[in-house]
């Protein structure tokens, strides 16, 4: 887990029957559990899932922070039931305020976690044990609703947000009205969106195929492990080449969400790569191959053939073992 120092914890409550705010009047008691229960939910903030940016040194929102973290929360919270309140499917939410510690860095987090009806089981002794409990907080593992965490010194921020129906169309209500930033992308997305830009340009220039697939794949895992970022530019290099319109293309089509560089040193993107470590191959004979890049793209441990009747063969080396799972 991300070393967090938690100093902080105030929790509002907003309720959809009457729209309203129910303020507390001092910080909760941290106890062990519940420090480790707000770290966990912070450090679910730093992730693949976060879009990032800077507040501008005159930005309105950023304003509102201050050392009375009472003060701000309450603002904040005001302002944020100011634009919620148009929001459909309403439920009863908390709203976190937390002050920490980040490698010695002071931060702020506005979190709103939406509360869960759960079934209990409360009473022995009755015919209807289980019972119907409201308010329950989520799982620590489960990312909040919506989050930002604002770094206070050099006003960088991450943020986690929902398009949300919001007086009758679907908008992003907690950056462009609330914040008034416009974040970078999403790792996540970020790698969504040049993979399907890559298989687009490959495909009208003809060079959509299983060995394009895998090397996207392998050039999306290096860059994120050995760039530590991602990098447009230095992906339409790789994956293109041999061929300057596909590469100009490719960068053209992507400047827009992705203008420059994502860097991803700051943030934990495990699950992604995770899912670019490995080639999987689904063979038109039935047969799954798993192969780890490093091994795939060594051609002393695998081979692929293309027969002389365009079929292709699949040649694995140099095995000391085989076990049967």
């Amino acid at each position: 887990m991300i070393d967090l120092y938690i100093k902080q914890i105030i929790i509002h409550q907003f309720s959809p029957n009457d729209t309203d705010l129910y303020f507390a009047d001092k910080p909760i008691s941290i106890t062990p559990k519940l420090d480790e229960y707000f770290r966990k939910k912070l450090a679910k903030v730093f992730t693949e899932d976060a879009k990032r940016g800077r507040f501008e040194e005159d930005n309105v929102f950023f304003g509102y922070l201050n050392d009375d973290l009472m003060t701000s929360s309450k603002k904040i919270a005001e302002l944020w039931r100011e634009e919620f309140v148009s929001s459909e499917d309403q439920k009863t939410n908390d709203l976190i305020f937390i002050q920490f510690d980040k490698d010695g860095v002071e931060h702020f987090a506005f979190l709103r976690v939406a509360l869960r009806e759960h079934l209990a089981h409360i009473d022995m002794d009755s015919d209807t044990p289980i019972k119907t409990t409201q308010n329950n907080l989520p799982s620590a593992a489960q990312t909040p609703d919506e989050a930002l965490v604002v770094n206070r010194v050099s006003r960088d921020y991450y943020l986690i947000e929902k398009r949300m129906k919001h007086n009758g169309s679907f908008t992003h209500y907690f950056s462009e009205n609330l914040l008034q930033v416009e974040p970078r992308q999403s790792v996540k997305k970020a790698i969504q969106q040049v993979e399907k830009t890559a298989q687009k340009i490959a495909e009208n220039f003809n060079q959509d195929d299983f060995n394009f697939q895998s090397k996207m794949k392998s050039a999306l895992y290096t860059h994120l492990e050995e760039e530590q970022e991602l990098s447009p530019e230095k992906l339409a290099n790789q994956l293109f080449e041999d061929n300057l319109t596909a590469r100009l293309t490719f960068v053209d089509e992507l400047k827009e969400d992705i203008p420059e560089s994502i860097p991803v040193s700051d943030i934990d993107y495990s699950r992604q790569a995770k899912k670019l470590e490995n080639q999987k191959l689904s063979l038109s004979n039935g047969i799954e191959l798993i192969v780890p890049n490093n091994v795939y793209e060594d051609a002393e441990s695998v081979e692929f053939i293309q027969n002389a009747n365009g079929t292709y063969s699949i040649l694995i080396k140099n095995i000391e073992d085989i076990r049967s799972k």
